[in-house]
Order: structure tokens, then sequence, then C-alpha cells
């Protein structure tokens, strides 16, 4: 009776680190908004994106600067917009405009419920620069919304939040529950060896899911092209994030594993010289 229930309390501990360690990356990467600000910062330098981004972001220029100016005048600003628009990336402010891009764009996603790209900080900047090639006052541009999709994921949003908020509880049910197994095993070091055991092919699993999830994500059709490059440059990025902190799950199991072999092996050669 004893082993049954050590088994089952292992079992608990399994499922609920698994839900730990998903929940605490959520937590981190997807709930929080510098978080998410620095899983996506590489997308900056990401050539594919960026030359879908320099087209939007170009259009939306094009359109603030031109707007009621003469057909004569909008010839010759068109070519400089296209110029600083071709560049803005190399421009000193980008890194900066970028980071306030991502975290605007998670404001927004969260508070409409509807995955959206604030393009607003990096047409602030591109307009800073045009006004300094034809001598005008730099201007704003406030919110400049792109969907990334047209469905309203206001619900799935809250759940989401609701089960990042709740790691801590997770983690420590998990500790708990294991704690428990080994206070009620018959031979604690082959419970921790077995629970170590468990935790590696747990990260294993959760390793193959990631990579699942991330195929049904790339599987899903973006409103427009610079939200489909942002989607497909975004999930091999958030599947290496999650994947590292994996890595510390199986390296935790692989130490519990090796650490109940060698106090169960301690525990035998004691037997023996009695």
């Amino acid at each position: 009776m004893r082993t049954f229930g050590s088994a089952i309390l292992v079992l608990l501990a399994l499922v609920l680190s698994g839900a730990a360690v998903g929940s605490a990356w959520l937590a981190q990467n997807v709930v929080s908004a510098q978080g998410f600000a620095q899983l996506a910062q590489p997308l900056g330098e990401d050539e594919p994106f960026q030359a879908q981004l320099s087209t939007a972001v170009a259009s939306q220029a094009s359109a603030a600067v031109t707007d009621g100016l003469p057909d004569g005048l909008v010839s010759l600003v068109e070519p400089i917009i296209e110029r600083v628009v071709s560049g803005f990336q190399d421009a000193q402010g980008y890194p900066e405009a970028w980071t306030q891009t991502l975290e605007r764009s998670h404001t927004a996603t969260f508070d409409s419920g509807t995955p959206t790209l604030d393009l607003g900080p990096l047409l602030t900047l591109v307009n800073a620069q045009i006004a300094g090639e034809i001598g005008t006052e730099p201007a704003d541009a406030g919110e400049r919304l792109l969907t990334v999709s047209g469905q309203d994921r206001s619900a799935e949003l809250e759940t989401l939040v609701r089960f990042a908020d709740s790691w801590p509880l997770l983690a420590a049910a998990a500790v708990l529950a294991a704690l428990l197994a080994l206070l009620v095993a018959r031979r604690r070091s082959t419970t921790l060896a077995l629970t170590g055991a468990g935790l590696a092919v747990l990260a294993g699993v959760l390793w193959l899911a990631s990579g699942a999830a991330g195929r049904v994500v790339e599987g899903q059709t973006p409103a427009n092209p610079v939200a489909s490059t942002f989607v497909d440059g975004l999930v091999p990025l958030a599947q290496a994030s999650f994947q590292s902190w994996l890595l510390v799950l199986l390296i935790g199991g692989g130490v519990a594993f090796v650490l109940g072999l060698v106090l169960r092996l301690a525990a035998g050669s004691r037997r023996d010289v009695r």
C-alpha cells in the first residue's frame, strides 16, 4: 500500500512539475511585456521580417508625410521616404523604438484580445528622419496598429494569464507531492531515482510537445505578410527559449536519478557488511 501511494504521489509531482514549468515560462516570456520584448528582440535583426516591416512602415510613412501635399511635392518627397525607410534599422534610435514596438504591441494585444502589432514607435522614428531630410517638424505617429490575427482571443488570453499566475502554487504543490512520496516510500532511494527518471522523461515529452505546438501556430493564417513573417520568426525563438528551461529540468532529473542510485547502492553495501 505504501508503494502504491508513493507511486501515485510521484506521478502527481511529475504532472504538477510540468504544469509549473510551463506556467512559469509563460509568466516570464508571454504575460510579461518586458519578457515578451526580450524574447522577440532578435526579430529586430531578422532579414525576412525586416523586409516585410520596411514595406509596411514605408506605406504608412508615405501616407502620413504626403497627406495634403501637392502632387509635385509628393513626387519629390517619396524618394526621400524610400531612402530613409530602406535604412531605418541602422538609425541610432532603432533598438529603443523596436523594444517600444514590442512592448506596446503586447499591451495592445492583451487589452483588445486581438493579436496586434503597434508600429507607432518605428513610424515616429522614420518620421523624425524624414523631417530632418526635408526640414519640417517631426510628428509623433501615435498608435499605428497592424492586426496579426482578426480573431478575438480574449478568452484564451484570460485563461493564459490565470494559468501563468498559478506557477508558484503549482511549483509548491509539486515539491510537496515529491516530499510526501519520499516520506511514505518503503525504499526512498529508489523512489528518488524513479522521480529523477520521471523528470527526465517529462522534459523529453515537453520538448516534443513544444515542437508540435510550434507547428500548430505556424499553421494558422495571419492577417497580412508582416504578421505572417513575424509569427514565423517568433515561433522558433519561443521554442528555443522554452527548451532551454527544459534542459534545466532534464539536468535536475538526471541529478536526482544518479543521487537515488548512489544512495540505493550505499544502502545495499551496508546490508552486505552486516
